[in-house]
């Protein structure tokens, strides 16, 4: 599933980052195998995650690039 499905409160582990957006989201540090949570999803396309102990808004477009999978601690 891409980031945009993802439920808040959750967390999910990155599969991989396809699309345009690739380079700029693994410079903010959305790599594959990182752990992340959406902590918030805004009713204007914007998702709020945290990332390495980081809090990141991205658009809906950044978004549908992360491929992720739920995380079991």
């Amino acid at each position: 599933m891409n980031l945009n499905d993802a439920e808040p409160n959750k967390t999910y582990k990155i599969l991989q980052i396809t699309g345009t957006y690739r380079n700029r989201l693994a410079e903010l540090g959305f790599n594959p195998g990182c752990k992340i949570i959406v902590t918030n999803k805004h009713h204007k396309g914007l998702l709020v995650i945290n990332c390495r102990e980081s809090q990141i808004t991205l658009r809906t477009k950044e978004a549908d690039c992360i491929h992720v999978e739920d995380y079991d601690v």
